[in-house]
């Protein structure tokens, strides 16, 4: 079943949902795409909530196709972002170019450190990654949890949230009254890098290689274990910038909840584009459209808000059963074929 299809059904079936509950499926979605789309804030408010689904979704994408499964994001997400508020609000007499470049290379270096233990633990000792990434997830949010309750609490005496970072250092807004900031342009550049890494390059074939076949990448002379590091590696970091935006663009310093699953909704994103990095893209806008209208489709119809979780839910449950179904589909065909034969 092609995505399109996967998601023109579960739009019907919110459509049904809505038709039983005695409510009108235009109305619906013609307040949710309103909500996402019909105000320049309300598109802002939109393209805020993509920046870290194209990231987080990206760093799942280079993992999973190299054939090792970062579930480690959210960790990741936030040791980045505290990394990069560290630098904000230590740091606070550097040029603006030269703070936020250091900041996003701190996020970088925590992200992909964290990372990289996992992948080693991996590759070298067969560990499951998926097991020992969903741990460090929770090690990692507790860790930042003290680290902005205690040491590192706001001097202004606020728990969960450290020092504002320079004012200098944050990035300029783009539409008046909204978050939309900068980041939004950092980003498609880093997608643009990995779509040209990982279509363009024998770097990025090695690591569908590894992914695909390691047996036989390995008998190619390609490095399996080289090139699932740094995968995880390049994974980690990627999630350590979207938390570095979330604190330079958004909040402008580090909080305890600075994220609420924004790496497991980009994992979610990549599984359902299958990792491609211009699929990832068009989904995350998708995705964030489901969320910031939402709320307008609640306010203004009456439809609860849980129905974009419905929406998600069913769009995932055709995707993965989407090579079960093939497979049904393709007996039948043979089984049909057998009888017309005997017939």
């Amino acid at each position: 079943m092609s995505l399109a299809a996967s998601i023109g059904l579960a739009l019907l079936l919110g459509a049904v949902i809505m038709l039983l509950n005695g409510q009108n499926p235009l109305h619906g979605y013609g307040a949710l795409v309103y909500g996402a789309f019909g105000t320049k804030y309300n598109m802002a408010t939109t393209l805020v909530k993509t920046v870290p689904l194209i990231l987080t979704g990206l760093a799942t994408a280079i993992a999973f196709m190299s054939g090792i499964y970062n579930i480690g994001g959210e960790g990741q997400l936030y040791l980045g972002a505290f990394a990069a508020a560290y630098v904000g609000f230590t740091f606070t007499d550097l040029p603006a170019f030269v703070a936020v470049i250091l900041a996003v290379l701190a996020s970088m270096a925590v992200g992909g450190l964290y990372a990289y233990f996992p992948g080693v633990l991996k590759v070298h000792f067969k560990i499951d990654e998926v097991i020992t990434t969903i741990m460090l997830n929770s090690v990692a949010i507790l860790f930042a949890g003290y680290l902005v309750n205690y040491p590192f609490r706001s001097s202004q005496g606020s728990m969960g949230g450290t020092d504002m970072i320079a004012e200098g250092y944050k990035f300029q807004n783009l539409i008046p009254l909204s978050k939309l900031n900068t980041s939004i342009f950092y980003t498609i550049f880093i997608a643009f890098l990995m779509y040209y890494l990982i279509k363009r390059t024998s770097f990025g074939y090695n690591f569908k290689v590894v992914g695909a076949n390691s047996i036989f990448a390995k008998y190619g002379g390609i490095n399996n274990k080289k090139y699932m590091l740094v995968a995880m590696m390049i994974s980690g970091a990627l999630c350590g910038i979207a938390g570095a935006f979330e604190v330079y663009g958004i909040h402008y310093r580090f909080l305890q909840n600075i994220s609420k699953g924004l790496a497991f909704d980009g994992m979610l994103i990549a599984l359902i584009v299958k990792n491609s990095p211009i699929g990832i893209v068009f989904m995350s806008i998708f995705f964030a459209m489901l969320k910031t209208g939402s709320t307008s489709m609640e306010v203004t119809t009456g439809v609860p808000s849980e129905l974009v979780l419905v929406i998600q839910s069913v769009i995932i449950l055709f995707i993965a059963g989407e090579n079960g179904l093939r497979e049904i589909l393709t007996r039948k065909k043979l089984t049909s074929r057998k009888k017309v034969k005997q017939i």
